[in-house]
Formats: structure tokens, C-alpha cells, sequence
């Protein structure tokens, strides 16, 4: 039974969210909610930031693999949080973009290209020892969405415009 404030036919406001979430192709849904989660997590220090970057001698001696996984989802600390928010929106804006074209009904190869890039990163990350990785995740899809867009023409924050 409809409550008497709403209308009947009428959705509320969280099942649309809801059914927008949904809509979220797979792989775009998992990245950007796992990155969102970390770092809010992290910088209300509802977990410490520093169990979940990408540390090679705590993975190696103390069998911390869940950083594995964790490096690639935090983002940095001492950044501002318009910065964050932008990479939260790019991050979905070009994964989404990408998985519902290029690797449209091909699912299990956007998570490949993903977990392959994470891996790359994991190997320079053994020389370089960057903890936080979800902006090297973020370059390589933009660097792939730009190379399967070259001809088109972007606007980069306050109307600038240029080709991919």
C-alpha cells in the first residue's frame, strides 16, 4: 500500500539510486565501490591507513597479501578532497565508459586488462615502493579509453578542449 506521501507509481529516491547502482556494469561497480569504501575508510581512520598500502617486505615477510589488493583501492592521504572526488568521478566515468563499449558483453576481459595492469604496477612498485595505487589504475583506463578515442575532442575541467 502506497504511504499517503508519495504518490502511487511515483519511486522514491533510494530505489532509483538503487536501480541506477544496478544499471553500473560489473567490473565499473566493483572498482569504484571498493575504491570509494578504502579510502573513506581510510581517512575517517575507521582502519588505518597504513595496513593497506602496497608494503613488499610486510607482504614477503609477514604474509600481508590482502595488500595486494588494498594498494590499488586507497587513495593518497595528502591530497585535498576535491582531488579525490574528481578521481572518484573519473574512475567511474571512463571504467563505466569502457565496459559498455569496447568490452561490451565481454566482462571477464575488462577485469583481465584490470588485474593485468595491477600486476604490471605491482612489479615497478617493487623498485619504486608506492603504497597507493588507485591513480596508476585510474591512468591506465584513461590511457586506454584515449587511445580507442583519438579523434574525439574533451573538455578537461573548465572547458579546455582537446583531442583524446
Amino acid at each position: 500500500m502506497p504511504r499517503p506521501t508519495q504518490a502511487r507509481g511515483v519511486s522514491s529516491d533510494a530505489s532509483q539510486l538503487a536501480s541506477w547502482y544496478a544499471s553500473v556494469p560489473v567490473v565499473t561497480r566493483a572498482i569504484v565501490t571498493a575504491t570509494i569504501t578504502t579510502t573513506i575508510a581510510a581517512r575517517l581512520r575507521v582502519i588505518s591507513p597504513f595496513m593497506l598500502g602496497l608494503y613488499w617486505p610486510l607482504i614477503w615477510n609477514k604474509f600481508h597479501i590482502w595488500r595486494l589488493l588494498t594498494g590499488f583501492l586507497i587513495h593518497k592521504f595528502n591530497v585535498n578532497l576535491f582531488n579525490t572526488i574528481m578521481m572518484f568521478i573519473m574512475l567511474y566515468q571512463y571504467t563505466a565508459d569502457l565496459e559498455r563499449g569496447e568490452f561490451a558483453g565481454r566482462t571477464a576481459d575488462f577485469a583481465w586488462f584490470i588485474v593485468f595492469c595491477m600486476g604490471a604496477m605491482s612489479a615497478v612498485t617493487w623498485l619504486t615502493q608506492t603504497m597507493c595505487l588507485a591513480e596508476g589504475v585510474l591512468m591506465a583506463v584513461i590511457t586506454l579509453w584515449s587511445l580507442h578515442r583519438q579523434e574525439q575532442i574533451v573538455s578537461f575541467y573548465f572547458g579546455f578542449k582537446f583531442p583524446a
